[in-house]
């Protein structure tokens, strides 16, 4: 019955796992340092995506990185499980979806803030409190640098998009000057 486990089954079962023992931060970061490990490395990717390799050492390869980067044991053993079941190729697809899951059921969001230029820790601060205010959670921010915003500020949290760009009310005042 386990072999026609879904990767949805299996992220619910986590998520309840680690909340009933309260690793459910934990396991967040842990997973989100896994998704970053991988996309940073083209051949451990392959490696564990691949069935060329033996099941024994694509699960020996995620219980070393587990033990190394000192992941939680409900982390090792949902890896494992991940190999085990051949969802792997799945997780690495549903990327946003999964840590999204993880991030709503401990009350947080995630959102990622384009700005023009490296902003200050104190912007970035600024920024995090009014999202949080909008959306009535925590939020998680990652920015990205967008030189062709011109200045301001885009924030995308889950599928809302907050765009006070420069280059947007450019492109507004313009529409509205070719419509006179």
């Amino acid at each position: 019955m386990a072999s026609i486990a879904t990767l949805r089954d299996l992220t619910e079962a986590l998520i309840e796992s680690s909340k009933e023992l309260g690793k459910l931060d934990k396991v967040t970061a842990d997973m989100g340092d896994f998704y970053h490990l991988v996309k940073s490395s083209e051949e451990l990717r392959n490696i564990l995506w691949s069935t060329t390799f033996e099941l024994k050492e694509r699960k020996s390869i995620t219980a070393d990185i587990s033990a190394k980067r000192g992941y939680d044991g409900l982390t090792a053993n949902f890896l494992n499980l991940i190999i085990e079941l051949d969802k792997f190729k799945s997780l690495i697809k549903s990327e946003q979806t999964f840590m999204g899951k993880l991030f709503k059921a401990s009350g947080r969001i995630k959102a990622q803030v384009t700005t023009a230029s490296e902003a200050a820790e104190e912007e970035i601060s600024r920024i995090k409190n009014a999202l949080a205010k909008a959306v009535g959670q925590d939020v998680e921010v990652t920015t990205k640098v967008d030189p062709e915003i011109l200045g301001g500020v885009i924030a995308k949290v889950e599928d809302k998009v907050y765009d006070g760009s420069i280059k947007t009310q450019l492109e507004r005042i313009r529409g509205m000057l070719s419509e006179s």
